[in-house]
């Protein structure tokens, strides 16, 4: 299994101290002739390292008396400690197999350091995270922003976050081998597995989607000829599951990137669904803008994906503070867009996969403030706390990421 390991510590790397897109690093490095065990064996062990790089350095941590400079070798013990407790690797494969990596990226002169460091941090299984972000394994910027937002829900959020997803999926059909959601329909939890290699999917019956984001969909509550934009679309699930609810629709998907827009294409193809996939920037709207107004708009706008990092363990290490600043701006613009793109009585759902508050009811709030014209449908479930405006679904609440909506209607002037 060297060769994984080896491919698992460069790709950890390249996210951890490089920023770099862990999908994007999956699709450069595991290419289609590798055996489809050994990739997943690759991926494992990266979404284990990554998810819970911040804990496990700092066990391994403890036992050196200065960092090592060559931030390969510290993936390299990371990934070890990784492999121990959360692959169940035994103690002499872990320390033999983490100083083979090394030898193999030319980092020979670490293998002491390695074998010493991980024969210590293995024998001690008791010790203790040092620091709140060792503990919560999370940058501490993220834990006082929860903290700020979400006093009484903060530590029960970042569990959550450092928990392996379920598979949910949306299904046109009762699924009876699986876990039904208690309050949306057609959402399911299933086994995990290769969902590309299922009948159901592979037919259009079946669709990767989590409960939270199904919940778009079902607000909307798509009736006959109304006129749909899906401002922000990609990848489609969220368009397809409004024509599987009301194929009577006319909907328009809208997204910025061609590549993206591509996999729209793909979705509704798989699912024998037909919208108007247009590839252009919602805050532009003069550049594709048909003049028709629309009767409903879903904005599901850019955001931190602060509700999402357990499926994209990556958005720990490519986040910054001031990246929220950027984001919010592109929110407003999109939200300013949709208001002039929308019918009188036209309603608009705002949404994101965000738990921080800067990006979701204090954005509603702004927008409001500006468009005395809207106002605020209000929105009960069960599972989702209220917000001055809005509702937030907790990361962990019932299983689910972590995603806000807001449901407005623009009024007569």
């Amino acid at each position: 299994m060297s060769g994984q390991r080896i491919i698992a510590a460069q790709i950890t790397y390249e996210v951890v101290f490089k920023k770099q897109s862990l999908s994007e690093l999956f699709k450069q490095r595991l290419s289609e002739n590798l055996a489809p065990e050994f990739k997943s064996a690759v991926k494992a062990l990266c979404y284990d390292t990554i998810r819970h790089y911040l804990q496990l350095q700092d066990y391994w941590q403890q036992w050196v008396k200065k960092m090592p400079k060559d931030k390969l070798v510290r993936v390299i013990l990371t990934q070890g400690l990784a492999e121990f407790y959360y692959q169940n690797k035994p103690e002499h494969v872990v320390v033999n197999e983490a100083a083979n990596v090394a030898k193999k990226l030319k980092k020979r002169w670490a293998c002491g350091l390695i074998n010493a460091t991980l024969r210590q941090a293995l024998k001690n299984k008791t010790q203790q995270p040092s620091d709140e972000v060792a503990r919560f394994e999370h940058p501490q910027w993220w834990i006082n922003q929860l903290k700020k937002d979400w006093p009484s829900h903060w530590q029960s959020i970042l569990q959550a976050n450092n928990q392996k997803p379920p598979l949910w999926v949306r299904s046109k059909k009762p699924l009876e081998q699986a876990t039904k959601h208690p309050s949306i329909d057609g959402a399911y939890i299933i086994d995990a597995q290769n969902i590309t290699t299922n009948e159901d999917f592979n037919k259009g019956d079946l669709s990767v989607q989590d409960a939270s984001a199904q919940l778009a969909a079902h607000i909307l509550c798509p009736d006959d000829n109304e006129f749909i934009l899906d401002m922000c679309a990609a990848p489609g699930g969220k368009t397809g599951h409004l024509l599987e609810l009301n194929n009577s629709i006319k909907l328009d998907a809208l997204e910025l990137h061609e590549n993206r827009a591509q996999k729209i294409y793909e979705n509704l193809h798989r699912l024998k669904l037909n919208a108007k996939v247009i590839v252009g920037d919602g805050s532009q709207s003069d550049a594709w803008f048909s003049g028709q107004k629309y009767h409903k708009i879903l904005l599901d706008a850019p955001c931190s994906a602060s509700g999402i990092v357990r499926r994209q363990v990556d958005i720990k290490f490519q986040r910054k503070p001031e990246d929220l600043k950027a984001i919010c701006q592109t929110q407003q613009e999109l939200l300013f867009s949709a208001a002039k793109l929308l019918t009188t009585r036209g309603q608009l759902l705002y949404a994101t996969c965000s738990v921080f508050k800067q990006e979701n009811s204090q954005q509603i709030k702004l927008f409001l403030n500006s468009h005395p014209e809207f106002s605020e449908i209000k929105l009960k479930y069960p599972f989702a706390m209220n917000c001055e405006f809005g509702i937030q679904v907790i990361t962990g609440s019932q299983d689910m990421d972590g995603f806000y909506y807001c449901y407005l209607q623009k009024n007569e002037r």
